[in-house]
C-alpha cells in the first residue's frame, strides 16, 4: 500500500501540472501542423502558377519553350503563365523584363542566350529563385523543349517527337496488410515526427525522475519518507508514478493519431492531401518502446539523482546518460534508408538504442517479429539490470550529502551496498 501511495502521489502531482496539460494538447497539434501543414501549404503554394516571361536570343527556340512551359501542370492546374513576347532590341526588353520582375507585375523571366541549342544553357531571372521545386519544373521543361527541337532537326516528325518525350509519371504506393496506398512521402515524414516524440520524451520524462530525486534529497523529505518504505521501493514508486504520466501522455497523443488518421483518410480526397497511414499495430509500438525507453533511462536518470547534490553537480552525469539516446537519434538516417539491413538490424537490436531505431524500422517497414520480440526481450533485461544497479546506488545516495561522489565510488556503491 505504501508503494501505491508513492505511485498515487508521483502521478498526480504531475498530472494536475499545467505543464503536462499544455505539453500533452500542444504536442498533438504541432504533430498535426508538421504532419498536415507542408502538404497544404504546398497545395496552397501551386494554387498561384508562376507569370513568367521567355526571352529568345536564338530566334527559333521561343515558341518550343514557350509551349513547354505552358503544357506543364501541377494536379491538372497550369504551373506558368507565359508572357506575350515583346518586341524591340535585345537589350530594351531585357530592361523592360527586369523592371517588371522588380515591379512584381511578372515572377521572372528566361533568357535564352544565342548558344543556348549548342550549349544546351538558359538563364532564369526572378526575386524568388528558392522556389527549387517550380525551377525544377521550368528546368525539365526547357530541357525537353530542347531535345525535342533536336529531334525535330533531325527529321522526326512531331507526332513521333511527343510519343518519344512522353514524361514518366511515377506513383510509389505503399504495400500492406490492410491493403494498398499512395504515399507522396508521409510515410517517411511521419517516421520523423514519431521517432523526434520518442526521443523528446525519453529525455524529458527521464530529467523529470532526477529532478524529482534531487529535490527530495535537498529538501530532506527523503530522510522522512525512506523511515516508512525502503530506498528500493520510494524508487520503484517514483519510476512508475512518473511513468503512469508518461503513459497517460502517449494514450492521448495514440488516440489522437488514430484519429487523425482516420479523418485524415477520409478528408484526403477533397484537401488532395494524402496523410501517412497509422496501423494500431505501430500506435502500440509506440507506446511499448516509449515504456521500455523510459525505465531504461528513468533509471539511469533515477541515479544520476541520488548521487548529486545539486542541478549543477547532475550536468556533468547527465551526458554519458544521455549519449546513448543522442547516438540512436544520429543513427536515424542509416536504419532509414535501408531497414532490413543487417546493419539496422544489428542497431536495433542494442537495448539502450532498440527505443529508438526498432521503432524507426517498424514504422518504416516492419521487421520479422522475431526481431521484435527478440529487441524487447534485450531491452527488459536490461532494464533489470539497470534498475538492480540503480537501486543500489539510490539506497546510499539519497542520505548522503556533502562532496559528490567519484565514479570508483558509485561502483562500489553498486557491488557493496
Amino acid at each position: 500500500m505504501r508503494l501505491f501511495a508513492i505511485v498515487r502521489r508521483e502521478y498526480l502531482e504531475r498530472v494536475r501540472s499545467r505543464a503536462f496539460l499544455i505539453g500533452t494538447l500542444l504536442l498533438p497539434l504541432l504533430m498535426a501542423a508538421l504532419t498536415i501543414g507542408p502538404s497544404l501549404l504546398m497545395a496552397k503554394q501551386r494554387g498561384k502558377p508562376l507569370r513568367v516571361a521567355v526571352l529568345d536570343a536564338t530566334g527559333a527556340l521561343g515558341e518550343a519553350i514557350t509551349k513547354a512551359l505552358a503544357e506543364r501542370r501541377i494536379a491538372g492546374e497550369p504551373r506558368f503563365l507565359v508572357e506575350p513576347p515583346e518586341e524591340g532590341p535585345l537589350d530594351a526588353v531585357r530592361a523592360s523584363r527586369k523592371a517588371a520582375v522588380l515591379a512584381g507585375r511578372i515572377d521572372g523571366y528566361l533568357y535564352l542566350p544565342p548558344d543556348a541549342l549548342s550549349r544546351s544553357a538558359a538563364e532564369y531571372y526572378g526575386r524568388n529563385v528558392s522556389n527549387v521545386m517550380d525551377l525544377g519544373l521550368l528546368d525539365k521543361a526547357v530541357e525537353e523543349a530542347l531535345v525535342g527541337f533536336r529531334l525535330a532537326g533531325a527529321g522526326l516528325a512531331e507526332a513521333r517527337i511527343q510519343e518519344a518525350m512522353r514524361p514518366l509519371e511515377l506513383k510509389t504506393i505503399r504495400v500492406s496488410e490492410s491493403g494498398e496506398r499512395e504515399d507522396e512521402g508521409g510515410s517517411f515524414l511521419l517516421s520523423i515526427v514519431l521517432l523526434t516524440m520518442l526521443y523528446t520524451t525519453l529525455a524529458m520524462w527521464g530529467s523529470a525522475v532526477m529532478n524529482g530525486v534531487i529535490e527530495e534529497k535537498t529538501s530532506r523529505v527523503v530522510e522522512v519518507m525512506v523511515s516508512s518504505i525502503s530506498p528500493s521501493r520510494l524508487l520503484a514508486g517514483k519510476l512508475l508514478g512518473v511513468g503512469a504520466v508518461g503513459l497517460t501522455q502517449f494514450l492521448v497523443w495514440a488516440g489522437f493519431m488514430a484519429a487523425l488518421s482516420h479523418l485524415g483518410a477520409q478528408a484526403a480526397p477533397l484537401a488532395r492531401v494524402k496523410l501517412p497511414e497509422m496501423p494500431p499495430l505501430v500506435l502500440v509500438l509506440f507506446i511499448v518502446f516509449f515504456l521500455l525507453g523510459y525505465f531504461l533511462y528513468g533509471a539511469m536518470y533515477a541515479a544520476v539523482g541520488a548521487s548529486v547534490n545539486s542541478q549543477q553537480e547532475a550536468q556533468g552525469l547527465m551526458f554519458p546518460v544521455l549519449m546513448p539516446l543522442i547516438v540512436a537519434f544520429m543513427l536515424f538516417p542509416v536504419v532509414l534508408s535501408s531497414p532490413d539491413s543487417t546493419l539496422s538490424t544489428i542497431l536495433s537490436l542494442v537495448p539502450f538504442w532498440t527505443p529508438l531505431l526498432m521503432f524507426l524500422r517498424v514504422c518504416a517497414l516492419m521487421p520479422p517479429a522475431w526481431q521484435v520480440v527478440l529487441s524487447i526481450v534485450l531491452t527488459l533485461g536490461t532494464i533489470v539490470a539497470l534498475n538492480w544497479a540503480a537501486a543500489r546506488i539510490y539506497r546510499v545516495g539519497i542520505l548522503m550529502y556533502g562532496k559528490r561522489p567519484t565514479l570508483r565510488e558509485i561502483l562500489k556503491w553498486i557491488w557493496h551496498a
